[in-house]
């Protein structure tokens, strides 16, 4: 196994299966790295953007890296499914799972919805983050991915943001970016389990992606469940199919 990063554009090709704005994250040299067999003409690449580990080509001979690239419960997003059989077969624990795409409708996002949905949160607080939310979303108990892409503080307020909505002093919902390439973000929300199920979620998410409309960003939102998928739909986003995956618990 060998480090691929030095050779990244060469790898490129092998990723036009996967649309998902992590791997442009990738290729930019933002976010991730990536291993493969050999650095010649490799059987298989596998990239790590995030806690996502993008993997293409013939699995074979990746005993190393399932025992030391790929982190305990994380997603494998497989070119192919023979990789759940591969990875089973170095003694990991996987199980099949199922993701959800969305895109954007060809006409863009209605500004006009997304700030109808705002103004429904009336009752609470939505602000951008800065210097001072930046430590509750690093240390937030609830949810521990709002900016976990991001080196450090100026990172992440330099190359992302986040909206915050705030019952009183409390962080009840935030949507922060999860990832970033030139042309966009990718999306991070989550809601405090005592605060769901009273819109916040799609408030604090139509406040994010009229913040993407203001700076001329593409917002990407690669959902995990339907309830996910209903909220993207809810601020106009369309579904577009669901795709396979592997969640891999690590090696037993």
């Amino acid at each position: 196994m060998v480090i691929a990063d030095k050779n990244r554009e060469k790898y490129r090709s092998r990723f036009g299966w996967c649309g998902d704005s992590m791997i442009q994250s990738y290729f930019e040299g933002h976010i991730g790295t990536a291993v493969a067999d050999r650095e010649t003409d490799p059987d298989w690449v596998i990239i790590r953007s995030g806690d996502f580990y993008f993997a293409a080509g013939e699995p074979a001979d990746i005993e190393e890296a399932a025992a030391g690239f790929i982190k305990p419960d994380s997603v494998v997003i497989p070119e192919d499914m023979k990789w759940l059989e591969a990875l089973r077969a170095c003694g990991a624990e996987a199980d099949p799972a199922i993701r959800y795409k969305t895109r954007l409708p060809e006409s863009g996002l209605r500004r006009e919805l997304l700030e109808r949905y705002l103004r429904t949160a009336d009752c609470v607080s939505i602000k951008r983050a800065g210097e001072k939310e930046y430590p509750l979303l690093r240390d937030c108990e609830w949810e521990n991915a709002f900016v976990f892409n991001f080196r450090d503080e100026e990172d992440f307020l330099k190359n992302g943001f986040a909206c915050c909505l705030f019952v009183g002093e409390e962080l009840a919902s935030a949507a922060s970016t999860y990832g970033y390439y030139s042309g966009g973000y990718e999306l991070q929300i989550a809601t405090a389990p005592k605060f769901r199920r009273r819109g916040y979620a799609a408030a604090v998410g139509a406040a994010f992606l009229l913040e993407c409309l203001k700076r001329g960003k593409t917002p990407h939102w690669d959902a995990a469940n339907l309830t996910s998928v209903g909220i993207a739909r809810r601020l106009g986003f369309e579904f577009a199919g669901e795709y396979p995956a592997i969640e891999w618990k690590g090696i037993k």
